[in-house]
């Protein structure tokens, strides 16, 4: 048992300093961030887009076909898109990310006027209320939202790192002596 809380405290540890340093470069170089997280998401899309296409053929798959075709085609061009245009695809997504701020932001509203006794609405306008806020400054300013998305990215990666960094080294300091009480 031993052993593996020293294993476990070593992967804490190590997964604690990774993110930090992740964190830390999500914070010093937003836009490389931002241009990173959409070229990973553009390969993403176009390997999901590929294997839609490829399952739109399948036998089995009969029933769905059209429907697999054309989620298949949308992920190949919208992977197309990212990955050999990726600040117009980071601005394309803030926008949508904005689009579907706004939208959630009018579903909380909807919410809080509609269910009776269920919940507090006070806190259901108040989240309406910011997501409405955060869509408008997404679309306003959709550059500008994502590079401060991926700042506030990199903090939470730094945060969690400490904190992950933290329980490692506990659980190697407990392994420890637990070790020193048993020998």
């Amino acid at each position: 048992m031993l052993d593996f809380a020293r294993r476990s405290s070593l992967i804490l540890i190590v997964s604690g300093v990774l993110a930090v340093i992740v964190g830390i470069i999500a914070v010093a170089w937003p836009g490389l961030t931002v241009l990173t997280l959409v070229l990973i998401w553009g390969w993403y899309a176009l390997v999901d887009g590929i294997l839609s296409l490829a399952a739109a053929f399948r036998p089995e798959n009969r029933s769905s076909r059209i429907f697999l075709g054309i989620i298949g085609v949308i992920g190949v061009v919208a992977g197309l898109m990212a990955v050999f245009r990726p600040l117009d695809s980071g601005v394309a997504l803030a926008w949508i990310l904005g689009i579907w701020l706004l939208a959630r932001g009018i579903s909380e509203f909807v919410s809080a006027f509609s269910q009776k006794g269920q919940t507090s609405r006070w806190l259901l306008v108040l989240g309406g209320v910011c997501f409405i806020l955060a869509g408008i400054i997404f679309i306003n300013n959709p550059g500008g939202a994502a590079l401060a998305l991926s700042r506030w990215l990199g903090i939470l990666a730094v945060l969690w790192g400490v904190f992950i960094l933290g329980a490692g080294v506990a659980r190697r300091w407990m392994a420890r002596e637990r070790e020193e009480a048993t020998a």
